[in-house]
Formats: structure tokens, sequence, C-alpha cells
């Protein structure tokens, strides 16, 4: 005997009934006292990095960027929250949203170190669940100041050095023992750190190549670094491009930028000799010999 198939039979009752406990409609109280009253204070966010960083801690943070400092600035300030942090929790139960008020510390911690359980941004933390996440490491910290002190910047800037120089041993610990190895490894952000501690320590990495844009020499015509004050030219000279910085460098004297470009500021000074003037005779008597 065939087995018989029946079509099923929709139960459009159970597909309602799962789109409302699913769907439910919750009633704001936006009433609730916590949410008039003014925070105890403010915590903020800093970044003494350079570069910007994109977070998400649903559902209250969808998506936001930790924007980077600007070269000359000490640090930046990215964003402040207020404390306690104000939440929605909705109960099923009853279907309002009531607020939960959390500690803002610990809630900006898990922004900056999703890891770190505690309120110390120096803690070492071992045992990790994903690498990279820890911005702590990359210059963002954490304050209740919104002019950060000295000594919470250089906090922060001695944890990025640390970590720009373990991630670059790394990469040369991978160059020495595996350099086939390497390409993948390297990564960004071993090139940023390449550049920062090239730029503050002079280190040079031979993985890493600091490129600079080039630019046409008005004098001479030849390929040169972009901006700077002078050059040596393929026949072994100094083409200068900027008489001012070039002799405060000291790479030429102003004898030199006198004859070069006969502008009377380049004069060599003259000194004036100083007149010495006989010390003027004692009028003490001397004793007279017996």
């Amino acid at each position: 005997m065939e087995p018989t198939c029946t079509s099923p039979t929709p139960r459009n009752d159970l597909s309602a009934g799962m789109t409302r406990a699913n769907n439910m409609d919750f009633n704001f109280n936006g009433n609730h006292y916590l949410m008039n009253r003014e925070p105890d204070y403010y915590v903020y966010i800093h970044t003494v990095s350079e570069h910007s960083y994109t977070i998400s801690r649903p559902p209250l943070i969808s998506k936001m960027v930790l924007i980077g400092k600007g070269p000359k600035a000490d640090c930046a300030t990215c964003v402040r929250f207020p404390q306690p942090l104000l939440t929605p929790q909705s109960n099923v139960d009853s279907g309002e949203v009531t607020i939960l008020p959390i500690d803002t510390r610990h809630f900006v911690m898990d922004i900056i170190n999703p890891e770190n359980m505690s309120l110390d941004q120096d803690a070492v933390i071992n045992a990790f669940i994903s690498k990279g996440n820890n911005l702590g490491a990359k210059g963002v910290f954490w304050s209740l100041n919104e002019v950060p002190t000295k000594v919470e910047i250089d906090a922060a800037i001695k944890r990025m050095e640390k970590y720009y120089t373990d991630i670059t041993q790394n990469a040369n610990a991978v160059e020495a023992s595996a350099p086939g190895e390497l390409p993948l490894t390297l990564t960004p952000e071993h090139h940023s750190a390449a550049d920062y501690l090239t730029h503050h320590f002079g280190i040079q990495f031979k993985w890493h190549t600091a490129m600079s844009r080039l630019e046409d020499c008005e004098l001479c015509g030849e390929k040169v670094k972009a901006g700077i004050a002078f050059h040596r030219t393929d026949e072994g000279g100094v083409c200068v491009r900027d008489w001012d910085r070039t002799v405060k460098s000291g790479a030429r004297t102003r004898s030199q930028a006198y004859d070069a470009t006969g502008d009377l500021k380049w004069l060599p000074q003259v000194v004036a000799p100083v007149t010495i003037q006989a010390a003027p005779k004692s009028n003490i008597p001397t004793e007279e010999k017996a």
C-alpha cells in the first residue's frame, strides 16, 4: 500500500500567537525619577593615539567612532557618559520598560577592554578571548577629568608604547626565525607601531619602509621628499630650497647664504672690538723703604 501525503493545514492562530509573543508592545514610562536627576559626575574617554576606532555595544550603542587626536595634540576627548548610566530593561510579564542604573566606569572599561573586569587600566589580562580588543593598549583610556592630567596621559602613552614594542619585537622574531611567514604576520598595526617607534625613538625595522611623498625640486628638477629644506644632488653638491631652515639646521653658514642669495639679512655680523681700559692707579700710599 502506497503511503499518502497530505499538505499541512496552516494554523493562523498559532502564527498570530508567536508574532504577539515576539513583538510585545512595551509601555515606556518617561517620568521615571532616575531620568530627572542630575548625574553624579561624568566619565570621559580620551585617547593619545592618532588612530580612530569603531566600537559597538548593542543595544545601547549600535556604532560609535572614537576619533584619534591630531598630530600636534597631547590627547583627544572622544566621548563622555553620565554616572550612573541609565539603561532600559524590558519586563515581559508587565509589558513595561524600566530603568536600570549601572556603573558607568565599568561600562567604559568594557568599551576600552571588554576582558578587563576591574577598574584598573594597568591590569594585566593573561587569558584573553579575542586578540586585539584591548583599546587601552592602543592609547585609549577613561578618566573622571574632562581634561586628563599629565599622569593619566603619561600612563596611557606608556601602555601604548609597551604594546607597540611587543608587536614589533614579535615581527622581528618571525623575520629572524621564519621569514616566509612574515607577510602573514604583518598587519597595518605593525606598520603603525613601527612608524611611531621610528619617529619617537629612531628605531629602524627591516620589514618596515616608511613611505614619503616625493615632489619635483623647483631648483634642480630632481625628485625629493616633500617639504625638505635642502638635499644632495647627484653630483654631490647641496641644493638649498629654504635658506632660513638650512642655516638654522647648521648645514650652511650665514656667509654661504649671503654669497648665494645676496640678501643683506645674511650679511655676516661684525662684532665691534671691546676696549679694555687700564685699571686706575691706587691712592693708597705704599710703605717707604727703611
